[in-house]
C-alpha cells in the first residue's frame, strides 16, 4: 500500500517545476533582494541546477571566444579542440576529487554524495591542476610549447571562474565571516547556518568581481605588452592569486588541513606559493623567455605549407619574393652591362688591324715597283709588259 501511495504521489508532481523555488538572497545595507531564487529547474525526471547550468555557460563562453583569437596567438584549431576535448572532463574531475579528498571526514561519512556535483563541491585549484596536468601531456605528445597553450588558456579560464562563481551565489554557499560593511548580504539558506539578521560577506561576489577585472587586464596585456612566452602564465599566477589569498581567509567553509596543532587553509597557503612562482617565473620569461613572435611567425609558415603544399617557401613571403625578384633584375643588368664591356674591347682592336693591312700594300708596291697579282677578268694572269714575266712557275 506505501509503494502504491508513494507512486501516486510520484506521478502528482508536475511535468515542470522550479527547485526551492521560496530561497531568496538580499544586500540590505543596499537595498537589494532576489527573491524566488531558486536552484534549478526540474523537468519530469530531469532536474538542472544552475550551478552546473552557470558552468557550461562559462565553459560554452570561453571556447567561443578562444577559437575566435587562435590564429592571432600562434594556436591550431586543432590542436585547442583536442586539449578542449580532454581539459574539460580532467578539470571537473579534479576539482571533484580535489574537494572530497580534503572533505574526507564528510565524505568518508556520506560516500553516496562523493559524485553529486550539482549540490556544489567544485574546487577551483583542483581543476586548473588537472588541466596543468593534462597540458604537460598533450603539449608533449603534440611537441608544442606548454608555456605557450597556457599563455593562451589561462586567461579563458579566469574568465569562466568568474562566470561560475555565481552558482555559489544560487546556492547561497562559498560566503564568509559575518560583517556590517556595505555589500553584507543574508538569504534563508545563510541565516538557518549563522543566525537571523546577521550579515556575512559575499565572497563569491569579490572573487567573482576580481576574476572579470583580471580577465580584461591580462588579456589587454597579452595582446598589446607580451613579448615572451610564459608572462601571462605568471600574471595569471600572480593576479588571482593575491587575490584568492586574501578572500580565502575571509571564508568559512575553507578546506582544510592540520598539521600538528595548527588548521591551514590548503587554498590560502597554495595562493601565497602561486603568487612567489608567478613572479620568478614573470621575471624569468620577461629577460630570457621564448619569443612569443617567433612562435607565431613558425605557425603561420606552417598553416600556409598545409593550405598549398606544393607552393615553393620563397613563394610564401611577399617580402623575400619581392627581394628575389630585384636580385634577378640586378643579374640581367650586371651581364648586359658585362657583354657591352666585352663588345666595346674587341671593337677598338678589329680597327687597328686594318689600316696596318691597308698600309703594308702600298709599301710593297713602292718597293717592287710593281702591282701583285694582277687578275684579268677570265681568272688568267697576265703580263701587262707582255715580256712574260707575269707567267706562273710550276
Amino acid at each position: 500500500m506505501n509503494g502504491f501511495t508513494a507512486l501516486l504521489a510520484e506521478e502528482s508532481k508536475p511535468f515542470f517545476e522550479f527547485i526551492e523555488p521560496d530561497n531568496y538572497v538580499s544586500f540590505p545595507n543596499i537595498g537589494v533582494v532576489f527573491e524566488h531564487l531558486a536552484k534549478g529547474v526540474r523537468i519530469g525526471s530531469f532536474s538542472l541546477r544552475w550551478y552546473g547550468l552557470l558552468i557550461v555557460i562559462g565553459m560554452a563562453i570561453c571556447m567561443v571566444l578562444g577559437f575566435r583569437r587562435t590564429r592571432s596567438y600562434g594556436i591550431s584549431k586543432d590542436d585547442l579542440l583536442d586539449y578542449v576535448i580532454f581539459g574539460i572532463p580532467s578539470g571537473i574531475i579534479g576539482a571533484r576529487i580535489y574537494y572530497v579528498l580534503f572533505s574526507l571526514e564528510y565524505y568518508s561519512e556520506h560516500p553516496e554524495k562523493i559524485f553529486a556535483i550539482w549540490e556544489g563541491g567544485l574546487a577551483i585549484y583542483g581543476g586548473v591542476i588537472a588541466v596543468v596536468i593534462m597540458a604537460l601531456i598533450a603539449t608533449k605528445v603534440k611537441k608544442r610549447s606548454f608555456l605557450h597553450f597556457m599563455d593562451f588558456v589561462l586567461p579563458y579560464i579566469m574568465l569562466g571562474q568568474a562566470i561560475g562563481r555565481w552558482g555559489n551565489f544560487t546556492n547561497q554557499e562559498a560566503y564568509g565571516t559575518n560583517t556590517t560593511t556595505l555589500f553584507g548580504m543574508t538569504g534563508n539558506l545563510i541565516e538557518k547556518a549563522v543566525g537571523k539578521d546577521i550579515l556575512v560577506h559575499p565572497t563569491f561576489l569579490y572573487e567573482s568581481l576580481w576574476c572579470f577585472a583580471g580577465f580584461a587586464f591580462i588579456a589587454i596585456y597579452r595582446k598589446k605588452l607580451q613579448k615572451n612566452v610564459g608572462e601571462v602564465t605568471a600574471l595569471y599566477m600572480m593576479v588571482y592569486g593575491v587575490e584568492r589569498a586574501v578572500v580565502e581567509g575571509l571564508r568559512t567553509d575553507s578546506l582544510m588541513v592540520k598539521i600538528g596543532s595548527l588548521d591551514i587553509r590548503v587554498s590560502q597557503w597554495l595562493s601565497v606559493a602561486l603568487v612567489i612562482v608567478g613572479i620568478a617565473l614573470f621575471i624569468d620569461s620577461r629577460l630570457k623567455g621564448k619569443s612569443l613572435a617567433s612562435i607565431i611567425e613558425k605557425y603561420n609558415e606552417e598553416e600556409k605549407k598545409k593550405a598549398d603544399p606544393g607552393k615553393q617557401p620563397e613563394e610564401a613571403l611577399p617580402e623575400e619574393q619581392d627581394e628575389r625578384v630585384r636580385t634577378s633584375l640586378s643579374d640581367v643588368a650586371d651581364m648586359i652591362a658585362e657583354e657591352e664591356q666585352k663588345a666595346a674591347e674587341e671593337e677598338p682592336e678589329d680597327e687597328a688591324e686594318d689600316p696596318e693591312e691597308d698600309a703594308e700594300y702600298p709599301a710593297d708596291e713602292e718597293e717592287s715597283g710593281e702591282p701583285e697579282n694582277l687578275t684579268d677578268f677570265d681568272g688568267d694572269n697576265k703580263d701587262p709588259i707582255g715580256d712574260g714575266s707575269g707567267d706562273s712557275e710550276e
